[in-house]
């Protein structure tokens, strides 16, 4: 009989143990990037698609991201929600890929007022239908996140859809 109840036990031991180490594995949700990506109450003629995580590619290095995805007409839109302890130097990289690319021929950088905040106009060209098109973004940090939203080749529906963030 003791030995019946010592095996119980030990059995009853290593499930605990071993759910208590599943649990205690699990990667951390970023509630930040799911709580800046606006799913109802879009501006006027935006569809949201979905969420799903990326990587980013920001000073050669891959950072992963939360992606909204947003339809307005034939343009897709996204805001990407990247988590980092220090948001203001991840903005400062982020920048400098910029200047690399551009040199000093050009300075694709804004700073404009959204949400009663100040945030980063940025203004990259592409080619598109056999075009090249000037397409913008904005980015800006909060908390313990940077902020990308756009790539549209028209500035307005980026700045509504920033604005739909609330931050």
């Amino acid at each position: 009989m003791s030995n019946k109840f010592v095996l119980l036990l030990i059995f009853l031991i290593t499930a605990v143990f071993i759910s208590g180490c599943i649990d205690g594995n699990k990667t951390p949700v970023n509630t930040t990037g799911q709580s800046l990506i606006p799913t109802t109450g879009l501006p006027a003629g935006f569809t949201y698609m979905g969420t799903h995580d990326v990587e980013v590619e920001i000073g050669g290095k891959s950072v992963n991201a939360t992606e909204g995805v947003y339809r307005k007409g034939e343009d897709d839109i996204y805001i990407q929600v990247i988590g980092t302890e220090n948001p203001g130097a991840l903005l400062e990289q982020y920048k400098a890929d910029f200047k690399k690319k551009f040199g000093d021929k050009y300075n694709p950088f804004e700073d404009i007022s959204l949400n009663g905040h100040t945030a980063t106009k940025v203004a990259d060209f592409t080619v598109m239908k056999g075009q090249p098109v000037t397409v913008y973004s904005v980015t800006w940090t909060i908390e313990k996140s940077m902020v990308i939203v756009g790539s549209s080749s028209n500035l307005q529906e980026v700045k509504d859809l920033a604005t739909a963030t609330g931050h």
